[in-house]
């Protein structure tokens, strides 16, 4: 049996990583290919049953409230799929690397994934460095840090951190890890202007 390939992508918020996502599902339907895209039920942002960028495009999408659901859905389809999207895949629970590498390597099934690698205080999110080591391709996505310079102009350097924002201000360390939000609660900004109050400092 054909192995699937898995596939991540991933990026800081604002980096087009669901942009991507979408641009894949749309080729594969090109090509005829039996899909489904999956998005956890935590992301309550946009449209309830669609896979959303920030900019406004969207796709039909199964909402399911754990890992193993997604394999329960898949199960029901008509016809045998072939190639499965995942949006915003930091959220879920830790079967879902079991949940990939058995869609992959038994079903043989093509797995693309979509999430932040960091939270906002630059530290891994939930899966994502486990779902990365068993990746057979990875892409890298950076946004542009928007940051306001004292004289009034952009930044505009690539950015690949997720800076959070409380009543406009940088979020503290000690802030929840998940906040589901979107450009009113987060930015993206470089390293030089992402702030993160009382960060604890590296000790070697």
């Amino acid at each position: 049996m054909k192995t699937g390939l898995i596939e991540v992508i991933y990026g800081p918020m604002f980096s087009g990583k669901t942009s991507e996502l979408i641009r894949q599902i749309e080729m594969a339907l090109v090509s005829k290919s039996e899909i489904i895209a999956f998005k956890p039920k935590i992301d309550s942002r946009y449209q309830k049953n669609k896979i959303c960028t920030n900019n406004g495009r969207s796709f039909k999408s199964v909402v399911v409230k754990d890992s193993l659901e997604i394999i329960k859905v898949i199960k029901k389809a008509k016809n045998p799929i072939t190639k499965i999207f995942i949006d915003e895949v930091q959220f879920f629970d830790k079967k879902i690397v079991d949940v990939v590498t058995f869609l992959s390597k038994d079903k043989g099934i093509d797995v693309t994934m979509a999430g932040l690698a960091q939270d906002f205080k630059g530290e891994p999110f939930g899966e994502m460095p486990n779902l990365l080591g068993i990746a057979q391709k990875v892409q890298s996505l950076t946004a542009i840090c928007v940051y306001e310079k004292d004289n009034g102009s952009i930044c505009r350097r690539p950015a690949c951190f997720t800076q959070r924002l409380v009543n406009g201000k940088p979020a503290p360390y000690d802030s929840p890890i998940i906040l589901v939000g979107g450009a009113d609660s987060y930015t993206a900004r470089c390293e030089k202007h992402w702030e993160v109050p009382n960060r604890p400092e590296t000790k070697l």
